[in-house]
């Protein structure tokens, strides 16, 4: 017997959509500190991910501890590089730093 009170699973489109308006509002406040956005993920059910350009305002959220690096390593043909990352309206914002 179903409870009056449960609500029914929310389907896959649902939850894309739903994404979708929270990555557009992400980019217009991205787009009003001057960010660059360079590409979208929505794999679900995580949290969308959008990756930015580097820039002096990605230091200055790392120097503020608004920001920080969560992935460092070596490639063969780019040398170092490190990622950092904050939360802006329930999506994930992603960089990559290369030769640091």
């Amino acid at each position: 017997m179903l409870l009056a009170h449960q609500t029914q699973p929310r389907s896959p489109n649902a939850m894309i959509r739903d994404a979708a308006v929270k990555v557009a509002e992400a980019i217009d406040a991205l787009s009003e500190n001057g960010f660059t956005v360079v590409k979208v993920e929505l794999d679900m059910p995580a949290r969308p991910t959008i990756r930015i350009q580097t820039c002096a305002h990605c230091h200055r959220l790392i120097s503020n501890g608004d920001a920080v690096y969560y992935s460092y390593g070596q490639q063969d043909h780019f040398g170092p590089y490190r990622e950092g990352q904050f939360q802006l309206g329930g999506c994930r914002v992603v960089w990559l730093e290369m030769g640091h």
